[in-house]
């Protein structure tokens, strides 16, 4: 593999540890307290950041393979430029390898959608737009049998909330507290379009997932640059 890359790929684990402890301390993400989110978003940030750090690294391998005029200050990681300029030299041998390799890369990326795409925009929109977004899902069997005090809480003269669930409401407010079958916190598909709606899976196992992917892309494509 290309220098750094496997770094890359740990220290997005690390993150990746970091969240699982935070989560199991919780007693699950969705329960991960007020004083802790910071170190929740940052932890998240960290690993959005190293795992498309990888694939950046993988790329200016490529880019120091063949010799292409990308220097380090300049975007070395433009897959359409790299195969621009791969096609430029010779569309022959080890370089046809590369070229196809590129073009894999680079539909991944650009197809809305895809795997790669989403996991770049989550870093792109956690590193440069705006913080990222949480949709919280939490079912019980039921919440009252009291039809007046259902009532209530529809109208918000009583606030539910779930034993483990911090909430911030004011100390003088009724509140009535049930037990969570089962919560889970997931991503937004589209971080700058929340009506697209939530992941497919909660914000550990989407991570979890991501990196696998990640590992097993690039260690495929490496292998098919027959280096």
């Amino acid at each position: 593999m290309f220098e750094g890359v496997n770094k890359k790929l740990e220290l997005a684990n690390y993150f990746l540890n970091n969240l699982k402890n935070l989560a199991d301390n919780a007693g699950g993400f969705t329960y991960i307290k007020m004083d802790k989110r910071n170190e929740m978003r940052a932890n998240l940030d960290g690993f959005f950041f190293e795992i498309i750090s990888a694939k950046d690294f993988f790329l200016q391998g490529i880019n120091n393979q063949y010799g292409l005029q990308f220097k380090r200050k300049q975007d070395a990681t433009d897959t359409y430029q790299i195969i621009c300029q791969l096609r430029a030299k010779n569309a022959g041998g080890a370089l046809k390898n590369a070229i196809k390799v590129l073009e894999s890369i680079h539909r991944r990326l650009t197809k809305k959608g895809r795997w790669l795409w989403q996991l770049n925009n989550y870093r792109n929109s956690a590193t440069h737009r705006e913080l990222i977004h949480f949709s919280a899902e939490v079912k019980i069997e039921s919440i009252t049998d009291d039809k007046q005090l259902f009532d209530k809480i529809k109208k918000g003269k009583i606030k539910l909330i779930f034993e483990g669930q911090e909430k911030e409401i004011p100390p003088d407010v009724p509140r009535l507290r049930k037990r969570a079958e089962y919560a889970e916190t997931y991503l937004f598909k589209d971080p700058q379009d929340p009506l697209q709606g939530k992941a497919d899976m909660g914000v550990i196992t989407y991570c979890e997932q991501s990196l696998g992917k990640m590992r097993k892309l690039l260690e495929n494509l490496y292998s098919e640059l027959k280096i």
